[in-house]
């Protein structure tokens, strides 16, 4: 049997990832301080250490099996906006906690490690309509971006010498059910629909034109899962998005459709900006398809009823907690 860690693995995405590989009958072991992920995300039959990764000491302490088979190193501050806040605290989280958990790779013997990283370490596109490669230049516009950027590099650095294969997946806009609905600094798709959830009208934080790349939660945890084995992904960089340009006010309209709501004027104000706030990335997936053999599976519209179906279902969750900026 194999087994693995997950870093942030009672977050959105790392619990999603954690619940797919506990159903099939491998060891996991979660590590995650709980900043921005819930208890209740960790799936039963996982082992959970709540941990800042940061923290090298703690981290040297942990009681883990000798061998490790993955590693998926997902644990972030993941706001663009938040890195701002506290850069010092970003460059801890986003950075040098990479490197706390790629010695303790090396500690337990783990042969592959898979780094989850972010279409912000680009920055801004010069040419939007163009969908980006992963050799466009990368000029990230946060603290978060260049955080990891700078991961991505180290990660690099440190396989030369490390018996250790490597993946980057450089993750777009990821929303579906398990999101955060508390979080109103990070993830578009469930800040709008918290908004909605409290029956208050949707506050848009910069231009309606600027435009984003969907990707649904079963179509990332489909590549996390191909990709571990697949020789073709060791010591790649990918994209990892659905390819598809959908504009802020797209989103909106399905948004507002999934609720059965049409007047836009009535439910949709825009008000202010985001500091680090970017107008927009497409992503060529080109380079991932062929090497899975894969392809997302989730239109958005599809995406947003399950992820409605869900929000319904579990609003007592976090409708206490949203503060609407």
């Amino acid at each position: 049997m194999k087994n693995y860690i997950i870093t942030g693995g009672a977050g959105f995405i790392g619990s999603a990832l954690a619940r797919r590989l506990v159903s099939q009958n491998y060891q996991v072991f979660i590590l995650d301080d709980l900043s921005t992920g819930y208890e209740w995300n960790v799936p039963a039959g996982a082992v959970f250490h709540q941990i800042d990764v940061s923290d090298a000491g703690r981290l040297s302490n942990l009681r883990l099996p000798a061998k490790i088979d993955v590693i998926f190193h997902l644990a972030a501050q993941p706001s663009s906006e938040v890195s701002f806040d506290d850069p010092g605290r970003d460059i801890d989280v986003n950075y040098k906690a990479t490197y706390n958990i790629l010695k303790l790779a090396e500690k337990v013997n783990c042969e592959r490690f898979i780094y989850v990283s972010s279409m912000s370490v680009y920055g801004d596109a010069h040419s939007p309509e163009q969908a980006i490669t992963e050799d466009y230049p990368c000029n990230p516009v946060s603290y978060y971006g260049a955080n990891k950027l700078a991961s991505e590099k180290m990660i690099k650095v440190f396989v030369k010498t490390a018996k250790m294969k490597e993946t980057i997946l450089r993750l777009f806009n990821v929303y579906g059910p398990g999101q955060n609905m508390a979080n109103m600094r990070q993830g578009m798709v469930s800040i709008y629909l918290s908004y909605l959830m409290q029956g208050q009208p949707i506050n848009v934080k910069g231009a309606l034109k600027r435009y984003r790349d969907f990707i649904y939660i079963d179509d990332v945890v489909d590549v996390f899962i191909a990709c571990q084995d697949c020789k073709g992904a060791f010591g790649e960089v990918f994209n990892l998005g659905s390819g598809v340009k959908t504009t802020v006010e797209g989103l909106l309209k399905a948004i507002l459709r999934a609720y059965g709501k049409e007047d836009f004027a009535k439910w949709v104000y825009v008000q202010g900006s985001t500091k680090g706030d970017i107008k927009g990335f497409i992503s060529d997936i080109s380079k991932i398809k062929r090497a899975l053999d894969w392809a997302p599976r989730r239109s958005l519209r599809e995406g947003i009823s399950e992820m409605k179906t869900w929000v319904d279902k579990n609003e007592d969750l976090f409708k206490n907690k949203v503060l609407l900026r």
